[in-house]
């Protein structure tokens, strides 16, 4: 029996840099979607608990919303990195599992996204003032006319 050829031409093979740079990404981008559920679970209900700075509490859920679609962008680019570093070919193990983990950063932002869209407790600040003339209220040091 004799062995296939195998060929020597680069477009042949899959591209080596492009797994690597697949499992990179994607295992950073899990790393981030993973400590952004964290933050989520553990550190919300404080801030959003804290009386005195509801705008904190809102500034803070917008990063964590913005970080789950960051990850998520990440997570896709991870999957064509290791579709294109031939994550479809024989010998593209590392290039398989950068786009696989990729897949699943992509799934644990995307139930990020989700749950920070249909977020109860998500409201935008609304800020008030008096409309009497020449009254300024509270928001500049008194009631004084």
């Amino acid at each position: 029996m004799t062995e296939p050829e195998k060929s020597e031409d680069p477009a042949d093979r899959p591209r080596r840099g492009l797994a690597v740079a697949a499992v990179s990404v994607a295992v950073v981008s899990l790393v981030l979607a993973i400590s952004t559920w964290a933050a989520w679970l553990l550190v919300r209900p404080r801030v959003l608990g804290f009386p005195g700075n509801a705008f904190l509490g809102q500034v803070f859920l917008l990063v964590l919303g913005a970080l789950w679609f960051v990850a998520l962008l990440a997570g896709a680019l991870a999957i064509v990195f290791g579709i294109t570093g031939g994550a479809r070919e024989h010998d593209g193990d590392l290039a398989r599992a950068g786009a696989l983990t990729g897949a699943l950063t992509c799934l644990v932002a995307i139930a990020g996204a989700v749950t920070f869209a249909l977020s109860p407790t998500w409201t935008p600040p609304v800020v008030t003032f008096q409309n009497t003339p020449g009254v300024y209220g509270n928001y500049f040091g008194g009631g004084s006319k």
